[in-house]
């Protein structure tokens, strides 16, 4: 599906407004007959305001208001975005089909990205782990204590070595 610029549209519109057929305009711009005559609706609906750039947003009231709209004078979804300016009557289409599968809740933004990485809870330690890890930590406090040990030893064999030297 080939895009076309807002100037395009707004163009082909104009030109259909000034007298020529949507036929005529869809080939000289390259476009198809149907993407003219909602430019056309767009332009009748709203003037050259119609093809400015819109907000890619919209807040669950602003929806409500559009498919209440919509479905209070039976309007087709494509009818409804001309009248209230949104690009695409499948953005509209989208936003029904959420409303009725879950309510309002369908109608609120989605988050966007990764969900954040929740660690697993660790299961608090049996006996025998506990037992295990009191272990080590004895076998370790051992060990320390007999590198000190050793280190103090050293230490006052050098300084009887020193002081023999002296």
């Amino acid at each position: 599906m080939t895009k076309f610029t807002r100037t395009e549209r707004l163009a082909a519109a104009q030109a259909v407004e000034a007298g020529d057929s949507p036929s005529n305009v869809a080939r000289r711009f390259g476009m198809s007959r149907q993407t003219v005559q909602w430019s056309v609706k767009l332009y009748r609906e709203q003037g050259e305001a119609g093809f400015q750039a819109k907000k890619a947003s919209y807040t669950v009231a602003q929806k409500l208001v559009v498919l209440g709209t919509m479905h209070s004078q039976g309007m087709s979804c494509e009818e409804a975005a001309v009248k209230f300016g949104i690009t695409g009557s499948r953005t509209i289409w989208a936003w029904e089909r959420r409303y009725m599968e879950n309510g309002i809740d369908g109608l609120k933004p989605k988050k966007k990205g990764r969900r954040p990485r929740v660690p697993k809870p660790k299961a608090p330690p049996t006996p025998y782990e506990q037992l295990l890890a009191e272990n080590e930590y004895l076998r370790a406090e051992n060990e320390y204590l007999k590198k000190l040990n050793a280190l103090g030893a050293e230490r006052e064999a050098r300084e009887k070595h020193d002081e023999a030297t002296e």
